[in-house]
């Protein structure tokens, strides 16, 4: 039985792949949400799977990929289950915007980077420093002060973007536990699959006639889909996933610049403060890990 050895570490551009995965995770969520006052969650994400799907296909075939080294996974089913669990997150996220407040639903999905950082240490056996992990609980302070959530106002809706945190959480572990068996574009290929199979069963249950205006946006949360997961998956194959997660947290600033443009969100000082706090919570990692290579 051959040993298979992890990638080498790249922190930096781990983080690199984590900051860019961010900004089109948001530019995709701001799709779905315009999308999602006249279309299911289940449409949104058979579109989003489906076209991930069609796009990554037809890359690797004119790259000359599209072979059986790539199309082999080493732990097919280990793989199809973490592509559901990336599924259920797209859901949970698509449910969570219909029925709770922007704010609330980033508040609480920006847990995830905190419960990786915590998950790793038992599942995926890393050592996360004290400091490592005092700047990720900075990070998601910062989060909580930029949002400001109304605590008198939960309610169970809010098991909604938990269940998001939850499942994208436990989709970074695996990603990272897979990338020890098999490439990024099988790992990639197989996240397709799993979505794409899955939402094709469910979706005539769901669907509504997608006027011809929308068929572009349809296709452009697909393309914003395979290319952000490639560089999650990028970000975890080369540095720790207690290190890349916090990043996410940069999603903040996207979504206070899209927010802004395109919603009308006014940023308060309360944001900016915040986001000061995940921009220094960053840059500490990113100076720690300088000194230690």
């Amino acid at each position: 039985m051959s040993v298979v050895t992890m990638p080498a570490q790249r922190p930096l551009h781990g983080i690199a792949c984590m900051l860019a995965a961010a900004a089109l995770f948001v530019g995709m969520d701001s799709l779905a949400k315009y999308l999602g006052d006249h279309y299911s969650p289940v449409q949104l994400a058979w579109s989003r799977y489906s076209v991930h799907l069609i796009v990554l296909v037809a890359l690797l075939a004119i790259m000359g990929r599209l072979t059986r080294a790539e199309l082999e996974s080493r732990a097919p089913w280990g793989q199809f289950g973490r592509g559901l669990l990336l599924l259920g997150a797209t859901l949970f996220a698509y449910l969570s915007v219909r029925v709770l407040p922007l704010t609330q639903v980033y508040v609480v999905n920006f847990s995830s980077p905190l419960i990786v950082t915590l998950l790793a240490i038992p599942l995926l056996k890393e050592k996360v420093g004290a400091k490592r992990l005092l700047a990720a609980v900075c990070g998601f302070s910062g989060v909580l002060i930029a949002v400001q959530p109304d605590v008198g106002g939960l309610n169970a809706n809010l098991l909604l973007p938990v269940g998001m945190a939850v499942c994208f959480a436990l989709y970074q572990l695996a990603t990272r536990y897979f990338a020890a068996q098999d490439s990024a574009l099988t790992s990639l290929l197989y996240t397709a699959t799993a979505g794409g199979l899955v939402s094709t069963l469910a979706v005539p249950f769901f669907w509504v006639p997608v006027q011809s205006e929308d068929i572009a946006l349809f296709v452009l949360i697909g393309v914003l889909g395979a290319l952000s997961h490639f560089a999650l998956i990028e970000a975890m194959r080369s540095a720790s996933a207690s290190l890349v997660s916090p990043f996410l947290y940069s999603q903040l600033i996207w979504a206070t610049l899209i927010g802004y443009w395109f919603f009308g969100d006014y940023p308060t000082k309360a944001t900016f403060i915040g986001a000061g706090l995940v921009a220094m919570a960053g840059g500490y990692l990113i100076i720690n890990e300088r000194h230690q290579h």
